[in-house]
């Protein structure tokens, strides 16, 4: 099984909300994460997207991005959202998308230091959420931008994901 594979797995195990919501983990690159949901789902009393369910979406990929950074590390660690805040540009009208990125395309040095020196770190990240077929280079703007503070304590070699 490849790793993204395994921590699709991981995630219906542990969050079966992402089950519900049928978030699919399609893409890791080592900097950007890539998941997608169908709307059927997660639609509200209007046909759009709910925004809990747009919300749970964007909170998954930027949380699966500091537990796939940490992997990246060979750690493993207590990962959990400090804060978070989205933005709802417009509404979500079909299948939809989010793609959250490392900042700056890596993992910090100032986040790497931390989990070494200390066991624990904190990670501000933006996930962005489009409607239409997953890509890496969306060609529209975000419908939802999300910011969050993500920590991880108790930062330790791990053997797999």
């Amino acid at each position: 099984m490849t790793q993204l594979a395994l921590f699709q797995k991981r995630i219906n195990d542990e969050i079966p909300l992402s089950r519900a919501l049928g978030i699919r983990l399609l893409s890791w690159d080592g900097h950007a994460l890539l998941l997608s949901a169908p709307l059927e789902p997660n639609r509200n009393h209007q046909g759009t997207g709910f925004g809990g369910s747009v919300y749970s979406a964007a909170v998954t990929a930027a949380w699966g991005v500091t537990e796939l950074a940490l992997a990246d590390l060979g750690l493993r660690g207590a990962v959990v959202v400090q804060n978070g805040n989205i933005d709802y540009l417009e509404p979500v009208e079909r299948d939809f998308y989010v793609i959250c990125r490392l900042p700056g395309g890596e993992i910090p040095d100032r986040f790497r230091k931390s989990l070494a020196r200390h066991g624990k770190g904190r990670l501000d990240l933006t996930a962005e959420v489009f409607c239409g077929e997953p890509t890496m280079e969306p060609v529209l703007d975000p419908v939802a931008v999300f910011q969050g503070r993500f920590v991880v304590q108790d930062a330790r070699s791990r053997v797999n994901i």
